[in-house]
């Protein structure tokens, strides 16, 4: 999955998996050429929860976007400024981002 959305980002984008020794992490970060960032934490769960973890992590690094893929549909909220999408949702909000 991480890597079907690291081959749709444009030319020059960033992407890796961020961990501090606290514990808080983001299963992807995405740095875009103009330094925006997005955040994507990936769950198998069609009703995911959001980890004091990804939170922190959140937190920290201010994303401009947060975004939760689910194995199904999604494109609603889960919490203030975080999405829950599809692989195939968040896959063509990347796409645009060409």
């Amino acid at each position: 999955m991480i890597e079907t959305l690291l081959n749709l980002a444009p030319e020059g984008r960033r992407g890796w998996f961020y961990r501090t020794a606290a514990g808080a992490e983001i299963d992807l970060l995405l740095e875009w050429p103009d330094q925006r960032l997005w955040a994507t934490e990936v769950k198998r769960s069609l009703s995911p929860r959001l980890g004091r973890g990804f939170l922190q992590a959140r937190a920290d690094l201010q994303p401009e976007q947060t975004f939760v893929v689910i194995p199904g549909d999604g494109g609603y909220p889960l919490a203030d400024g975080v999405e829950v999408l599809g692989l195939a949702q968040l896959a063509e909000r990347i796409h645009g981002q060409r």
